[in-house]
């Protein structure tokens, strides 16, 4: 008996999450994307932050805009490569204990892009924490989808949604990706570029302990 009522409430609750409204979001004249409605944005010195909430997992948006103090100049594929690498690693360090997997490049449109997902032990499960990274436009973009392994079931359709429904202005080539003369001129060879993402990746595992435990309540 046990048994039929969870399948019972699966099926609504997945229905549920089928039927739930998504909308079109311009985070700028650059690129747009799907969102389930009833999402909070703020945007605050030129940086902009989203987080939308499904049934299934959680949507987090980041844009920061190009410093010419701290951004390297990325003049090449290959120093775009590098930079999303070292973005990667830098989440690597400040996830301690976490796993990094399904590394690969991609495309849209023109531009490239980079994917992977952070695996994390949170000691009452596992959480799926899925990245895309994206430079254009003189900004970084970065989106996130994150789920609990045991909603893997219906979570892992929302998550393809999410990423498939990413756009960028079909004007954009693969030299909207390099950076800006002033940037190039400045070289920041210390890369302090990283820094933001420290404090960043503290902060975006503070929420995820918390969303774990609320949907735990």
């Amino acid at each position: 008996m046990k048994a039929i009522f969870l399948t019972l409430a699966l099926f609504i609750l997945s229905n549920t999450s089928y039927s739930q409204e998504w909308e079109t979001v311009r985070i700028d004249s650059a690129v747009s994307v799907k969102l389930p409605k009833g999402f909070n944005k703020t945007e605050k010195n030129d940086k902009y932050s989203l987080v939308a909430v499904s049934p299934w997992g959680t949507i987090l948006i980041f844009k920061t805009p190009d410093d010419p103090m701290v951004t390297p100049d990325i003049e090449k594929d290959k120093h775009l490569q590098q930079y999303y690498d070292d973005y990667i690693n830098n989440v690597r360090t400040v996830s301690t204990g976490s796993v990094i997997k399904d590394e690969k490049n991609g495309l849209l449109g023109e531009l490239k892009v980079k994917d992977f997902t952070l695996q994390i032990d949170t000691g009452s499960g596992v959480l799926y924490r899925n990245f895309r990274l994206l430079h254009a436009s003189s900004a970084t973009y970065i989106f996130e989808f994150l789920y609990q392994d045991l909603h893997s079931q219906f979570a892992v359709p929302e998550k393809e949604k999410f990423f498939n429904s990413i756009q960028v202005n079909e004007s954009l080539n693969k030299k909207d990706q390099f950076t800006s003369d002033e940037i190039n001129s400045n070289n920041a060879a210390s890369k302090k570029y990283l820094y933001w993402a420290i404090p960043g990746g503290i902060i975006l595992l503070a929420l995820i302990v918390f969303l774990v435990r609320r949907r735990r309540i």
